[in-house]
Order: structure tokens, then sequence, then C-alpha cells
């Protein structure tokens, strides 16, 4: 039998927050998911109007997951993820956004710093 977990209301809203310091930070406010042959996007819609295409291939959550499991997600309140629930897997934005924008510590999170090696970070 699994080991089940329960969260108490408290715990949520002790983790919840934290978020609402986010409130004049971009957030996202709209997320799909795009498969095509040769480029898969998640196409990512910020408060601030700007929009972001992820190519599939960048997204390690994603990286064993199927066209379908990937079209079923949620954007968590407030905008700061994305869940994708047949995952148990998500990407929190803020995060997200350093990682994507060269944070050398994040870099070197990934793929062992290989991949994702930016330059004048060494």
């Amino acid at each position: 039998m699994a080991n089940l977990f329960l969260t108490k209301n408290e715990e949520i809203n002790g983790a919840n927050e934290p978020a609402k310091g986010f409130t004049n930070e971009p957030h996202i406010v709209q997320a799909a998911y795009h498969p095509g042959p040769g480029l898969e996007l998640l196409i990512l819609t910020l408060s601030d109007g700007v929009r972001l295409l992820v190519p599939r291939e960048d997204l390690s959550e994603l990286k064993s997951a199927t066209s379908e499991q990937i079209l079923d997600l949620k954007i968590l309140p407030n905008g700061t993820a994305i869940w994708w629930p047949q995952l148990d897997d998500g990407i929190y934005f803020p995060e997200f956004l350093e990682f994507r924008w060269g944070n050398k510590n994040l870099v070197d999170r990934r793929d062992g710093g290989e991949r994702y090696r930016v330059e004048g970070l060494e």
C-alpha cells in the first residue's frame, strides 16, 4: 500500500503566502502546449503581455511525457507555476525565468551543466 501524505490547510496557506509577493512581477496568465512535427512548443502568456515560446526539448520535466499528458496542464494560483497532474511535476515560474536567462547556479544543476553552459558565467 502506498504511503499517503496529507497536507493541512495551514501548510497550503503558508506555502501560498510567499507567492503574494509576486503580484508586481510578471506571472503566467495563459499556457498552451502545441505539438507539431519537428517542433513542439509550450506557449506561456504573461501578465505584462510577453509571450514565451519554449521548445519541449528545453523542459526536462517533459522528457518522457506523451502529448496527451503535456496537454493536461494547470496554471497554479497567482500564475507562479505550471503543473502537469498526470506527470506529478511542474515548473516554478520565477526559477524557470532565472534559469532561462543564465543564472549560473541553476545552469549547473541542469544536465550536469553541460547542455546549458552560458558564456561569461564560467
